[in-house]
């Protein structure tokens, strides 16, 4: 993308909205983002960073985390009907536009020039706010409206795997003790999954790699924080069943090898 910098963390967006861009033909009924074909096209963006993107299995990839995050969202709101959203790392993520919400604040965090980016080519919601920041400086706490008794759920996506092990612990206990009865979901990979991630990443032209990975989340994430209440731990690609999807052989074969590598956390956090 020639408005992110190469070699940057920023610049690996493109990849989830390759995915999600493709999957809008390839796989319809998974919450079709007509906003990534947008992106891309008004971008000057022309063909997917390989190949691989082309078939089912790659813009599965990309969809299903979309659909993943909407699902906790729309279960979040049932109990909090008030509660602030919060996408940490957005990047170029649609994700309010794709579920049509209007009536929740909504607030996307990220690198300066991706904020940026956000701001010439996503119209920003009624109560939709974007706030430059690194995620790992908790100052962008102060820009979340948020009430205990309303909620707030946070969202990572494809975002924690470029932090130290001590920066996500770092975050996440900050969070649980800023934001108690908040809810945070996020992706992650096991450590057999980040080799083969990083050498896809490599296939973009990007020398940025994953860092951090879990191989037993339900056990490490309560050891980040006294105020974390309940751990729920989920398949990224089979966690969120979608009705009337029928994948062919290879997308099918895709989805087995990843069962022990890729993960959807949901972080609970404990009341006052």
């Amino acid at each position: 993308m020639s408005e992110l910098k190469k070699d940057s963390v920023e610049r690996t967006l493109c990849i989830p909205l390759w995915s999600r861009a493709i999957a809008v033909k390839k796989l319809p009924q998974i919450m079709p983002d007509y906003d990534a074909v947008r992106l891309l096209h008004e971008m000057g963006e022309t063909k997917p960073p390989t190949v691989l993107y082309n078939l089912e299995c790659g813009a599965l990839a990309g969809a299903i985390r979309q659909y993943d995050f909407a699902w906790e969202i729309r279960e979040y709101l049932k109990e909090h009907p008030k509660a602030a959203v919060v996408e940490l790392g957005a990047g170029l993520s649609c994700l309010r536009r794709q579920i049509n919400n209007e009536t929740n604040p909504w607030i996307n965090v990220d690198f300066p020039d991706v904020i940026a980016c956000r701001e010439k080519y996503i119209p920003r919601g009624r109560l939709e706010k974007n706030v430059v920041g690194d995620i790992t400086d908790h100052k962008w706490f102060d820009e979340v409206p948020f009430e205990q008794d309303n909620g707030v759920i946070f969202l990572a996506a494809g975002v924690l795997h470029y932090l130290t092990c001590d920066a996500v612990k770092d975050l996440v206990a900050a969070m649980a003790d800023r934001f108690p009865g908040g809810l945070f979901v996020f992706d992650f990979i096991s450590g057999k999954g980040m080799s083969g991630e990083n050498a896809q990443i490599k296939m973009t032209d990007n020398a940025v790699k994953m860092t951090f990975s879990m191989e037993n989340a339900e056990k490490e994430i309560p050891d980040m924080s006294d105020s974390i209440s309940k751990v729920m731990v989920k398949s990224y690609l089979e966690g969120y069943p979608v009705e009337g999807v029928s994948y062919n052989l290879i997308t099918k074969l895709y989805i087995k090898s990843k069962r022990d590598k890729f993960f959807i956390a949901h972080v609970e956090f404990g009341k006052d």
